[in-house]
């Protein structure tokens, strides 16, 4: 299975983090109460913020998006899913700041999905 560029949100307040050692699991959480072992990836934009800062982000808080290109030796889960779309891919490997570039940040609104 080739898979294409994924994308990543994260707080804002990471970014200088992310820059200098890349996505690493296992970091603090942000969306679950416990660290975790994969990094969750979406293969656009706008499906990883629906799983993500629209879910768990606080309102008026600022989240970068990262695209992320897998690598061979990365090891790769993707979720079980129904119908033809991916909708999350799980990658229990680092991912080194040569391999991601920050396409944008977004601010996380009060309405409901983050819209």
């Amino acid at each position: 299975m080739i898979l294409h560029p994924l994308y990543h949100w994260s707080p804002m307040g990471r970014r200088e983090q992310i820059r200098a050692e890349g996505l690493v699991p296992n970091c603090s959480p942000v969306c679950h109460s416990a660290t975790a072992p994969v990094l969750c990836m979406s293969p656009s934009p706008s499906q990883a913020w629906a799983l993500s800062a629209a879910v768990f982000g606080d309102p008026w808080t600022d989240w970068d998006c990262w695209q992320v290109s897998l690598g061979g030796d990365d090891q790769v889960e993707v979720r079980e899913f129904q119908g033809n779309r991916i909708e999350e891919v799980r990658v229990s490997t680092s991912i080194p700041p040569s391999r991601l570039w920050r396409i944008g940040t977004r601010l996380v609104s009060a309405q409901p999905g983050g819209w």
